[in-house]
């Protein structure tokens, strides 16, 4: 019974370190990732452009906000719907709260990412180690038990 339990234990010990092995190195590769991603938007800034044109396609901030800046007071509805698109277009090019909002938005996803990938890091190094922690930990409490021992 006891030479069963024992397999089965170190079966399951081989089986969690192998996982911990595959969650560290993945997390290694996404972390690789995230920070060759920073660069890239570092030495080419111009790259965000195409988040910034997909938050204004599916927002259309720019617009409302050219809207709002061109016509600031006027309550007469037919001059606002009178306004040609171009032009909300042509203000909104000047000021593009989107290309600031996709920014923001993209910083804060590396920095998810980024503190995701260092998690699975730690955590696959702690379930690839797991077997020393035991030990050290078994060592610690049988060095305290002959302590206490000697005491009494």
């Amino acid at each position: 019974m006891n030479n069963s339990s024992s397999a089965t234990t170190d079966f399951l010990s081989i089986v969690v370190r192998l996982l911990g092995l595959v969650m560290l190195l993945i997390g290694l590769f996404v972390g690789i990732k995230v920070i060759f991603e920073a660069w890239d938007l570092y030495k080419e800034p111009q790259n965000i452009e195409r988040f910034a044109d997909a938050i204004e396609q599916g927002s259309h901030l720019d617009v409302m906000l050219a809207k709002f800046t061109l016509h600031p007071k006027t309550n007469d509805s037919e001059s606002v719907t009178q306004q040609p698109l171009q032009a909300a277009a042509t203000s909104a090019e000047s000021l593009r709260l989107t290309y600031f909002l996709a920014w923001i938005i993209a910083v804060l996803l590396l920095m998810v990412v980024g503190g995701l990938a260092s998690s699975a890091i730690r955590t696959g190094g702690q379930l690839a180690l797991y077997d020393l922690q035991v030990k050290r930990f078994a060592r610690q409490l049988i060095e305290e038990a002959r302590k206490t021992d000697r005491r009494d």
